[in-house]
């Protein structure tokens, strides 16, 4: 807080306000105490400075505190590893939240116009009663947040067991062919073609992959089912969006056993015409 204090007092003093700032112990608190003779009319830009200071404790010291907080205490979240990754889940919410804004409204501007807000009509502001008692709306949404976080971490930690499982499956299988290129040729859409780039037929497929094939899965479904079936030695992904979820799903699964071409010539024609022009051939 002194710190903070001390680069706006810094900043105050370029618009022509001089502030002298003491410092005096009382029971556990450090009071930060300022005067401003001769100020007149200037000293109306001191709320805002100091808003800006108080904001910015707020925001790097009793925010993460509270997350902690919460993590632990409400929602019972004693591991130390469980705890970062749900604080690092939390935060990178709250970055993704406040893209979303407009820059004057984004929670330190928030913040610091509350604060400086107060000190218009107060002397002097406690800054951990401020933010337990002054901005409960705030805190409120904080704990939605933490709560989201946690869903969002339990969700990928499945996801992770998921892949590892995967994983092992397609370690255990005996590969039914040596190559299988896949084409993705639009959101949702696939082809399956063998190393000669014609599309595999029924007969290369055994039983348990032809049932997989009749059955109500989605277009990703099958074709992650079918491949993990089939699995293959080398899997040459034809693809010009890297971040649909199954294309990361089929790298993390296959790992060394796959590669991918974002526009090879046999692809290249496809890609522009979505359906017509030649199939891959290597």
């Amino acid at each position: 807080m002194r710190t903070l204090l001390n680069d706006q007092l810094a900043l105050l003093e370029q618009t022509g306000l001089s502030c002298r700032l003491q410092e005096a112990d009382q029971g556990n608190r450090t009071l930060f105490l300022f005067s401003h003779p001769k100020a007149g009319k200037k000293k109306e830009g001191l709320p805002r400075f100091l808003g800006i200071a108080v904001a910015e404790y707020l925001l790097s010291v009793n925010e993460p505190n509270f997350i902690r907080h919460i993590i632990k205490k409400q929602f019972r979240y004693r591991d130390p590893e469980d705890s970062r990754e749900i604080e690092r889940y939390t935060f990178d919410l709250l970055n993704d939240s406040e893209s979303e804004e407009p820059v004057c409204r984004r929670r330190k501007d928030r913040m610091a116009r509350q604060v400086a807000q107060y000190l218009t009509q107060h002397r002097s502001v406690a800054v951990d009663g401020f933010f337990r008692f002054r901005m409960k709306r705030y805190r409120n949404g904080l704990v939605k947040l933490v709560e989201h976080a946690i869903d969002e971490y339990l969700l990928d930690q499945e996801y992770r067991e998921f892949i590892e499982l995967l994983r092992y499956f397609v370690s255990v299988q005996e590969p039914k062919l040596n190559l299988v290129h896949v084409l993705h040729t639009g959101r949702r859409q696939f082809r399956l073609l063998d190393e000669e780039g014609e599309p595999l037929r029924t007969k290369e497929l055994d039983e348990s992959v032809q049932e997989l094939m009749e059955q109500p899965f989605s277009h990703e479904d099958l074709i992650v089912s079918t491949l993990l079936t089939i699995a293959p030695e080398q899997v040459v992904l034809h693809t010009q969006n890297r971040e649909e979820n199954v294309i990361r799903t089929l790298e993390q699964v296959f790992e060394t056993r796959i590669s991918v071409c974002d526009g090879c010539s046999g692809c290249q024609p496809h890609f522009r015409r979505r359906g017509e022009g030649t199939t891959p051939k290597g």
